[in-house]
């Protein structure tokens, strides 16, 4: 590294944090936890297209997307034209690994610090999904980005919710969907993704108290998929959600399942509802941004 790049790159992310402070303003004397309208519907047409059901069988997949900045420092380093490369490979990974439902948290729409790109369109399109859900958790002049669904599937119901920000701290949230998961007209599934708070853990209990009393009032069977912030230790928003809820998650205390970089920790997980079954997970090795993607094959059960 040059001398002037030493320079350069400090005083560079000193801006960066100060204009997101500025952007955050909103935030910082407001908000509440909320049902708000889902932001945007994604329908799109694609000829002859038929969902793929097989076995009672589905695949979900979760990625922290990361603005879509792939392995870059930040996606404002990385302009309109890479974030719309990194968002093909991550369209491409959807299609290879043959994905049914994409969880999917910081994904962008028109940005400052994307060219103006509308990531979660580009990202819907390129990867061929004829359904989608996308909530803007945060919506300044200059961002609006949240948690969002990726379908093979319709879905018959959407609603988004955004958790109550704190100082200095942009809210996160989760948007739902209720999709048909069979031939069966009758087998539905109620999936979710969602990110919780990055820092604090009781900020993210408060957060899965919240998400526990909407979600228990949903007559499906449940998958949620996300960043959770969190592994399984005994206090944790991850066990609370489960323990609430009735799901479970695959090989809780496995030490080979990190996601997330540095460190390779356990951030992101799939939790299903204990009448549903597990029968494959894992983590993709492929790096799409400072999290792994995870991907896991379930199984509805039958009448």
């Amino acid at each position: 590294m040059t001398d002037r790049r030493r320079v350069i790159i400090p005083f560079l992310i000193i801006g960066i944090v100060i204009i997101l402070t500025v952007l955050s303003l909103p935030f910082l004397i407001s908000g509440q936890v909320a049902a708000i309208p889902v932001s945007y519907f994604f329908e799109q047409n694609i000829p002859n297209h038929k969902p793929h059901y097989e076995n009672n069988a589905f695949s979900v997949m979760t990625l922290n997307l990361g603005h879509g900045r792939g392995t870059g420092m930040h996606q404002i380093l990385q302009g309109r034209s890479g974030i719309s490369r990194n968002a093909d490979t991550v369209a491409g990974t959807i299609k290879r690994e043959h994905v049914d439902i994409t969880a999917l948290q910081e994904v962008d729409g028109p940005g400052f610090w994307n060219g103006g790109l509308d990531l979660i369109e580009h990202l819907a399109e390129s990867s061929g999904c004829p359904h989608g859900i996308w909530t803007k958790n945060v919506e300044t002049a200059a961002l609006s980005y949240g948690t969002a669904i990726l379908s093979d599937f319709p879905y018959a119901h959407a609603e988004s919710y955004t958790f109550k920000a704190r100082p200095f701290i942009l809210p996160k949230g989760f948007t739902i969907g209720i999709f048909k998961v069979s031939e069966n007209p009758e087998q539905h599934v109620c999936v979710v993704s969602v990110h919780l708070g990055p820092f604090l853990p009781a900020m993210r209990r408060v957060q899965a108290r919240i998400m526990i009393e909407y979600l228990k009032e949903v007559n499906y069977p449940i998958v949620i998929a996300g960043d959770f912030n969190c592994g399984v230790n005994a206090r944790s928003a991850l066990n609370l959600i489960c323990g609430e809820l009735n799901l479970k998650a695959w090989k809780p205390g496995a030490n080979n399942l990190g996601t997330h970089f540095p460190g390779n920790r356990r951030l992101d997980w799939i939790l299903i509802s204990d009448e549903l079954e597990f029968l494959d997970y894992r983590v993709i090795e492929e790096r799409l941004s400072d999290h792994s993607a995870v991907r896991a094959v379930i199984r509805y059960p039958h009448d």
